[in-house]
C-alpha cells in the first residue's frame, strides 16, 4: 500500500515537471503571449530591407518576422548548405509571403531592383522650363530645391567663368535618374553633359570674329529658337554673324519672348519698346544670357554659319514654319509681302 502511494506521487511529480516544461516551451514560443504573431496571408507582398552589416542570422530572423519564410533556422541551413551565406546583397526588396527558400535566395543574392525615373529635356528649354519638367517628372526632386541648384555661384567650372546664369548650360536629352539623385545631383550632371558635348568643339572661326565661347552659347540659342526647319540653322546664324559684323541690330524676337516670357503669344508694339537689354530691337549687340538651352545641332551652327550675305529672314510659311532669306531690305520687304 505504502509503495502504491510513492509510485503515484512520483508520477505525479513526473507529469508536473513534464506539463512545465510544456507550458515553458509554448510561453517561450509566444502562443499564451499576448503578443501573439500576425499571420501574413500567402501571397501578400511584404517589403523588407537587409541593412549593411545584416549577418544570415538576423536576415532569417527578420524574413521569418516578416512572414516571407516559415523557420529562420532552416533557412539558414539551407543558405548555409549552398555557401551563399556571404553573398546576400543589402537593400530593400519586395517578396511574398510564404515564398519557397530557392526564390527567397535567388532574389537577395542578385541585388535589388533599381527604380530609375527618366526626364527628356527638348533643345530650346530655359532653365524655368527645366525646373517644370524635372519637378513634374521626377516625384522626389521639389521645385525650391531646383531653384536653388540651379543658382550659378554655387559653381565653378571653367567654361562658367564669364556667364552670368546656367541659362544655356543645361544640356537637353533624355536623362535617367535613381532615388538617390539630388536637385544639385540633376544639374551637375546636365552641366557635365554639356562639357562633354561640346569639349571637343572648334572654336576658332568664333576666336576669328573675338567671340567667346559664351557668345557663341548666346548665338546658338538664338538659332535654337529661331530655326525651325533643321536645314535652316546655318542660315539663321549667318544672318546673326552678319549683323554683328556691321553693328546692326539683331531684331529678333525670341529675346524678348525670353525676358517677357512670352512664346506663345505675340509681341505687341508697346513689348518692342521695352528697355530691357533683352530687347534687340532696341540694343545692338547679342543679349546678356543665352535664351535657352541649345543642342549640340545649333551650337555647331553658331560656329559654322552658312557663307551668305543675308541680313534678314522671315517666315513666310506658316505651315511648315520655314523662312525666306534677303541680303537687301527692298528683298526683304517683297519676302514679307508674300507671306502667307
Amino acid at each position: 500500500m505504502l509503495r502504491n502511494k510513492f509510485t503515484v506521487r512520483v508520477n505525479l511529480i513526473i507529469l508536473l515537471l513534464v506539463i512545465s516544461l510544456l507550458f515553458f516551451y509554448i510561453t517561450s514560443c509566444g502562443l499564451f503571449s499576448g503578443e501573439k504573431k500576425d499571420i501574413v496571408p500567402e501571397g501578400t507582398e511584404v517589403e523588407f530591407e537587409i541593412k549593411e552589416g545584416m549577418t544570415l542570422k538576423e536576415i532569417a530572423g527578420l524574413l521569418e518576422e516578416k512572414g516571407i519564410i516559415d523557420s529562420a533556422f532552416l533557412f539558414r541551413l539551407f543558405v548555409e548548405e549552398r555557401g551563399k551565406e556571404g553573398s546576400l546583397i543589402p537593400g530593400i526588396y519586395t517578396l511574398e509571403a510564404s515564398s519557397e527558400y530557392e526564390e527567397v535566395l535567388t532574389k537577395i543574392t542578385a541585388g535589388p531592383v533599381v527604380i530609375t525615373y527618366k526626364f527628356i529635356i527638348p533643345e530650346g528649354f530655359t532653365v524655368k522650363q527645366i525646373i517644370e519638367r524635372v519637378t513634374g517628372d521626377v516625384p522626389f526632386i521639389k521645385n525650391e530645391d531646383m531653384e536653388q541648384a540651379v543658382d550659378i555661384s554655387d559653381y565653378s567650372y571653367d567654361y562658367l567663368k564669364d556667364a552670368e546664369s546656367l541659362e544655356g548650360f543645361l544640356f537637353p536629352k533624355t536623362y535617367e535618374i535613381t532615388i538617390d539623385y539630388t536637385a544639385r545631383n540633376i544639374i551637375e550632371m546636365m552641366l557635365a553633359q554639356y562639357q562633354l558635348e561640346t569639349g571637343s568643339l572648334d572654336y576658332s572661326f568664333a576666336e576669328n570674329k573675338n567671340l567667346n565661347r559664351y557668345d557663341v552659347l548666346k548665338i546658338a540659342s538664338l538659332i535654337e529658337r529661331e530655326a525651325y526647319v533643321p536645314e535652316e540653322r546655318a542660315l539663321i546664324s549667318a544672318v546673326i554673324h552678319n549683323r554683328l559684323d556691321i553693328g546692326m541690330k539683331l531684331d529678333i524676337d525670341a529675346t524678348l519672348s525670353y525676358i517677357l516670357d512670352k512664346w506663345e503669344e505675340g509681341l505687341t508694339d508697346a513689348d518692342k519698346e521695352n528697355e530691357s537689354l533683352y530687347n534687340t530691337y532696341i540694343h545692338a549687340g547679342l543679349p546678356p544670357t543665352p535664351i535657352c538651352n541649345p543642342g549640340l545641332a545649333s551650337i555647331e551652327a553658331a560656329l559654322n554659319p552658312a557663307d551668305v550675305d543675308y541680313l534678314y529672314f522671315v517666315v513666310t510659311d506658316s505651315e511648315t514654319h520655314t523662312h525666306s532669306f534677303a541680303s537687301t531690305l527692298e528683298e526683304h520687304e517683297k519676302n514679307r509681302s508674300n507671306a502667307n
